[in-house]
């Protein structure tokens, strides 16, 4: 191996934000602080962290499905995830990171061992590639890769379960940004 081989990284001088782009930045945030749609966006971020931790409607829908205790759990994990693609598709990048954000500190805060079996990211990555944020996704794939999560590729109950689950969640979104 000789020298012209070795590849050195150096940032270019324009990877870093300049001063106006940061002060835009600064500007927009409060901007969206002054109008009341960063807290709207924090209090949709709870909610739907709320819904994916500790709904009773999830527990409900398991136990009518007969989902064990690790499917149940499968469940919680896709709808922390559908919650946070459908902030991520619908709302400024500023309003959903902020969401997102505290969605994330809320599971980390009040529900830290359901927060530990996400933190993995292995069902994420799963949805993530059925549902890539930059295409039109079909709830029936995110449902067909919830019933994989599941072990049950070709189970069509849970994969309508985890498209009903995905498809909710972006419901509620477009229901409360209507409100900011």
């Amino acid at each position: 191996m000789d020298n012209d081989d070795i590849k050195i990284f150096t940032p270019e001088t324009g990877a870093k934000p300049h001063a106006a782009e940061l002060d835009t930045l600064a500007a927009q945030t409060e901007a969206l602080r002054e109008s009341g749609n960063l807290d709207a966006a924090k209090r949709l971020g709870r909610e739907l962290a709320g819904i994916a931790a500790q709904s009773e409607e999830l527990v409900a829908l398991s136990q009518s499905f007969g989902l064990t205790p690790e499917r149940e759990q499968q469940l919680h994990v896709l709808m922390v995830f559908s919650g946070q693609h459908a902030l991520r598709a619908q709302l400024p990048r500023l309003l959903a990171e902020a969401a997102v954000t505290t969605m994330n500190n809320y599971l980390i805060n009040r529900a830290k061992p359901f927060w530990d079996t996400i933190s993995d990211g292995r069902a994420f990555t799963q949805y993530l590639l059925a549902a890539p944020m930059h295409s039109d996704p079909q709830a029936e794939t995110v449902g067909g890769a919830f019933a994989r999560m599941c072990g049950q590729d070709d189970n069509p109950d849970l994969s309508r379960l985890g498209a009903t689950v995905f498809t909710a969640a972006a419901e509620l979104v477009r229901a409360r940004r209507e409100g900011f």
